[in-house]
């Protein structure tokens, strides 16, 4: 009797660790926080606003800064209330990143980030984010700066013109030394002054007449 009584116990023990072990599994899925929506991320001096959306554990969207006036994309993932994001975006004609590594909540991030660029420029400090609106839709993007080889293309462009212009000139040029000063051979014409060919007879002071 006593035997039954402990196999009754044990049984009713592992009943209770296979529930217990499951609820802890369901409300680990079910406590996650939802992130998806706009957010106003606070990078020391620096501010980016960052649409999110969610699946499951997964985070994905974009980002912009209007201070800076660049676009990027956003790729993630959370755990719990474990947060990791990396932001990448095109800067001063390279690529740039800002990882964020913290902790979330349904309206708040807090942690973490980490800069760097492709020209070797990197820092780090700490990041607050808030939840601003919750409908993804309202996000617009900022409209880029001109990058500065765009800039300098029409300079190249009225160069280029400026040099195919030359040889219109020289042509003209070429053009106009094709005429001759005739002053200029006035030494190849013998003087003429008084020569009268044969056969013109001069017929007095008002004409000229032919000699029979």
């Amino acid at each position: 009797m006593l035997r039954c009584h402990w196999y009754h116990a044990a049984l009713l023990l592992v009943l209770m660790f296979f529930c217990t072990g499951e609820g802890l599994a369901q409300n680990a899925t079910t406590d996650q926080p939802a992130l998806e929506g706009i957010w106003r991320v606070s990078l020391g001096q620096n501010a980016v606003t960052m649409v999110l959306h969610q699946f499951e554990g997964q985070l994905f969207g974009s980002a912009s800064s209007s201070e800076e006036a660049w676009n990027g994309a956003v790729m993630g993932s959370m755990n719990n209330s474990t947060l990791e994001l990396t932001i990448t975006f095109l800067r001063d004609g390279g690529i740039a990143e800002i990882r964020l590594i913290g902790r979330c909540s349904d309206e708040e991030m807090r942690g973490t980030f980490y800069r760097s660029d492709s020209t070797g420029n990197a820092e780090s400090g700490e990041f607050e984010a808030i939840l601003i609106n919750p409908d993804t839709s309202g996000y617009t993007p900022v409209k880029e700066a001109q990058s500065e080889v765009g800039a300098s293309q029409p300079a190249a462009i009225t160069s280029g013109n400026t040099t195919s212009a030359e040889p219109s000139e020289a042509q003209a040029t070429g053009a106009q030394s094709r005429y001759t000063d005739v002053h200029s051979l006035a030494h190849l014409v013998p003087p003429a002054a008084g020569v009268i060919p044969p056969g013109i007879n001069m017929g007095g002071a008002g004409g000229m007449g032919m000699m029979g």
